[in-house]
């Protein structure tokens, strides 16, 4: 996980984080509109946990982005990610409802004034992870969270608005894979002495039995992020 310490840095980092949080409980899929295989296969997770690596292809000198995904009981899902130095950056608990991924609660770490690894404690105001039924691309598929950054006292807010693009296919291993594109727009808010928001559209790709395999962030015509599974 790459690390900043400016507004913009922020930004980079928690869409980084919140890109990769999406899990579910594989079903059988009954109509043609069902999509939850092509999340992360929750019965094929073993009890020491399922870890994916993205590699970065934005920057190919840096490394990649871990997560850690464990069981905790029938429908609930934990997802970690980890830093470059293996210490946790964010810890998220998800559960499989009869219409797709909903996040129950959200914990982003922090090293404080002592170098102490501290939580911030996100509220979810609308938890929608991922549909599996997500309709075409009139509907909107909403995650909003709001937290306090302590070290800089800034209020923010995170918008992320998924819209189902259809099918497609996945290369991986020589195979052609079964696969599903959402495009996102995000809105970015931050507060101190008044509110600064930013604005940036991206890209999701999901393998059947495999669950994000790809994604990219627009951030500003300087800065894209573009992670592939690996």
């Amino acid at each position: 996980m790459i690390r900043y310490h400016t507004t913009s840095g922020i930004l980079c980092q928690i869409v980084m984080c919140l890109g990769l949080i999406n899990t579910s409980c594989r079903h059988t899929q009954s109509n043609p509109g069902d999509y939850s295989a092509y999340n992360l296969p929750f019965e094929a997770i073993p009890d020491e946990g399922l870890v994916y690596s993205y590699r970065n292809l934005a920057d190919t000198a840096a490394g990649p982005e871990i997560w850690r995904y464990t069981t905790q009981g029938k429908g609930l899902i934990e997802s970690v990610n980890y830093g470059p130095d293996h210490e946790v950056v964010q810890r998220q608990y998800d559960r499989v409802v009869p219409n797709g991924v909903i996040t129950d609660s959200l914990l982003l770490f922090y090293l404080d004034t002592d170098g102490l690894r501290k939580p911030i404690r996100v509220k979810i105001l609308s938890p929608h992870r991922f549909p599996f039924q997500p309709g075409d691309s009139t509907k909107v598929w909403l995650t909003h969270l709001e937290w306090n950054q302590p070290l800089d006292s800034l209020h923010i807010v995170l918008q992320r608005r998924r819209r189902f693009v259809g099918d497609t296919t996945w290369e991986m291993n020589g195979k052609s894979i079964p696969a599903i594109r959402f495009r996102t727009e995000d809105t970015f808010e931050t507060e101190r002495d008044g509110w600064t928001t930013s604005t940036w559209t991206g890209e999701e790709i999901y393998a059947k039995g495999i669950g994000m395999v790809y994604y990219k962030r627009k951030i500003s015509e300087q800065l894209s992020l573009e992670f592939e599974l690996q």
